[in-house]
Formats: C-alpha cells, sequence, structure tokens
C-alpha cells in the first residue's frame, strides 16, 4: 500500500485522535453539585484529566491437557481496574467539596462525640455511573464527534489524593480523585458519518 492510499484511508477515517478531547460525566450520584445551572457542566468543564480503563483478564492454567505441551492458560474473569479522575479547581472548590461529599455518602456518622459510630450504607445508596467519551473535533464543536464512550456501572470515589500547596509560582490547584467500580462497558459510534457541509 503506497503513503498516498494510507493517508486517504486515515482521512477518510476522520483524521488522527487526539488525546486532549474528551467528556467526563456523572450520573445518578447521591450527591448533586451544588450552585449548578446546567446539571453536569463543572464535571464536564473541569476534569482535565482522564484515564480510559484497560482491559484485563485473570487466567488459570489447565496441566496435561495435550501430550508434551504442558499447561496451558485460559480466561475465567474479566478484571475491572480503578479509573483515576484529576480536576481542576475554582477558588471556591466545587469539586473538591462534591467529592468529599460523595466520598462522605459512603459512610453514616453521628455527630458530635469523639464516640461516635461509622457505619457504611448499603451500595445501592452511595454509587452512581461515570461516563468517560472520548471526542473528537467536528465542523461545528470541539467535541461534536464520539467514536467511544467508557460506562462505569455502579462507581464511587474510594481515594482522594492529597493537594499541594505551596509558596512560588502561581498555577491551577488541581484534585485527583481513584474510583472503584463494578464493570464498565463501551458504546461504539461511527463518526465517518460527521461531515462538513
Amino acid at each position: 500500500m503506497s503513503i498516498d492510499r494510507f493517508m486517504a484511508s486515515i482521512a477518510a477515517k476522520g483524521g488522527m485522535s487526539y488525546s486532549n478531547n474528551f467528556v467526563v460525566a456523572f450520573q445518578g450520584v447521591p450527591v448533586p453539585m451544588p450552585n449548578e445551572t446546567v446539571p453536569g457542566e463543572t464535571v464536564a468543564f473541569m476534569c482535565d484529566e482522564a484515564q480510559l480503563p484497560n482491559i484485563n483478564t485473570a487466567t488459570g492454567s489447565i496441566n496435561g491437557l495435550y501430550t508434551g505441551l504442558g499447561s496451558v492458560d485460559y480466561p475465567h474473569t474479566k478484571v475491572f481496574t480503578e479509573l483515576q479522575l484529576g480536576f481542576m479547581l475554582d477558588a471556591d472548590l466545587s469539586i473538591l467539596k462534591y467529592l468529599n461529599s460523595w466520598y462522605n455518602s459512603i459512610f453514616a456518622e453521628s455527630d458530635g462525640n469523639e464516640d461516635r459510630v461509622t457505619r457504611v450504607r448499603y451500595k445501592h445508596q452511595y454509587v452512581g455511573k461515570i461516563i468517560v467519551t472520548k471526542t473528537e473535533i467536528g465542523p461545528t464543536s470541539s467535541t461534536q464527534r464520539k467514536p467511544i464512550s467508557y460506562v462505569m456501572e455502579q462507581a464511587y470515589p474510594y481515594a482522594i489524593d492529597a493537594i499541594p500547596l505551596q509558596f512560588g509560582s502561581s498555577q491551577v490547584t488541581k484534585v485527583t480523585a481513584q474510583f472503584k467500580y463494578q464493570r464498565h462497558y463501551t458504546i461504539d459510534r461511527d463518526t465517518t458519518v460527521v461531515k462538513d457541509s
């Protein structure tokens, strides 16, 4: 295949993919984002780092399946690794407060004394859905083409990383959170139908 035909086939599929185009959305989270005029807008605009989940498989071994072959591996379980999301923070620390509220919704604590009891709520009371959509620039917007979405079911934040504060040059404060989820699936779309008029 010549380089011209190869480049033409890439162009027919919409060009190359760039890592800085994606959208993250939370659905069904038990804690609402405070003072939000458009639901989901803060998470979509402030998330500046996401990792698409990897695909992994747990395997076992069978010995003696074939004479002289030794052990043969076979797959038996899908393995879903955790998801990491990074967010830029506004001056009100909206996303940090939101993540803390979501995390605290896992535990039911009675306020007041030091001898308070901490109980873990039932899973359906604190989980939500996280959707990470890889987007590409289209004719009318920077997120018009959406080739694939990863949907993480029954997700919850299990760790919120420390936020470094320091004197020196000013930079945007960021928070990173780790999420567990039960499983994920993908939604595939054909972006070649999106064409400029």
